[in-house]
């Protein structure tokens, strides 16, 4: 099994993340590369007193090639820079186009600082919304996972303001669609149930606190259960959590970024895997962003990216299922 890891900003905690579980984790059935300029590979090697020769990163357990970028940053941990964002935007290419061709089994990203990469002229609100553009006739749907506890977004990442004008009936009948499919396949889960969550108070107090849920999200509920979908809702968010009743479904539909990854985090507590259904290729990221505050220090912890490895692992064995 071969993965390819795109390098992410390299002065953010994707560095140290990478390298702390190559360093003190052997993942022995994987074949590991990183899409990255070499001179920068190599003074990120030197920083952690790590042997670097032959385009190979040679940790105590296992090694990891180094797929060439042409883009050069120089390691700065904790310091953004135009560089490290065009060589995290050469890196992200390289390692999809290695994945579209057969060369590598699945994309694993590192953290990417999205204001960075558009000062650079990056035009996406995120690796998410990247993907989408390079598979243009899917339709990616984020899903966040820490063990049992699948959340699943209708919209991602767009201002508060506009959550509510980019969801109707249609869109969010795809999205239980694609996330039912994705638990089956991705998840081996034969018969997944789906809870959806409301987007107003109280999911709109049948229509006093807002009309999306008797609008929108009840008819996309009742057309997924015409398919043969088993879903329910739509739930007051605040409640569904707050009971251990959450536990006995399969993935929640949030309606917004911040509705469904509070407690997804809260309930990860740095373990959760970022994980892009619905797409021809497989791709997972750890759950959180470059933390250039920690970059460099002890304080950065390596859970997530080990969870994203392991979830690539699960994934690539349950689609070869059929």
């Amino acid at each position: 099994m071969h993965v390819i890891v795109s390098c992410g900003d390299v002065n953010g905690i994707a560095t140290d993340i990478f390298f702390k579980t190559c360093l003190y984790h052997a993942f022995h059935d994987m074949q590991c590369s990183i899409a990255m300029n070499e001179s920068t590979a190599k003074e990120i090697c030197e920083a952690w007193n790590i042997t670097f020769e032959h385009s190979t990163i040679r940790f105590p357990e296992m090694s990891v090639t180094v797929i060439p970028c042409e883009k050069y940053a120089q390691y700065k941990p904790g310091k953004p820079t135009n560089d490290a964002s065009l060589l995290a935007i050469e890196s992200l290419e390289t390692s999809l186009k290695m994945v579209k061709n057969g060369e590598a089994d699945a994309l694993l990203t590192l953290p990417i600082s999205k204001s960075g990469l558009n000062e650079c002229g990056w035009k996406f609100s995120g690796q998410t919304d990247w993907l989408h553009h390079a598979f243009p006739k899917s339709q990616p749907i984020m899903i966040l996972f820490h063990e049992t506890m699948r959340i699943a977004l209708a919209t991602i990442h767009i201002p508060l303001n506009q959550v509510a004008n980019s969801i109707d009936s249609h869109k969010l009948a795809d999205v239980i669609q694609g996330v039912h499919q994705s638990m089956k396949f991705d998840f081996a889960i034969d018969q997944p149930r789906i809870a959806v969550l409301g987007l107003n108070p109280h999911a709109g107090e049948n229509g006093m606190l807002g009309t999306e849920e008797v609008d929108i999200i009840i008819p996309a509920i009742e057309q997924a259960k015409t398919q043969g979908i088993n879903c329910e809702g739509p739930f007051p968010a605040d409640g569904f959590f707050s009971r251990p009743s959450w536990r006995k479904y399969d993935a929640i539909i949030a309606q917004y970024h911040d509705q469904g990854l509070i407690p997804l985090k809260f309930q990860a507590q740095g373990h959760g895997v970022n994980f892009t259904a619905n797409l021809p290729i497989i791709r997972v990221s750890p759950d959180h962003g470059t933390a250039y505050d920690i970059a460099g220090t002890d304080r950065v912890e390596e859970h997530s990216m080990i969870a994203s490895l392991e979830a690539i692992r699960s994934i690539v064995k349950n689609r070869s299922r059929g």
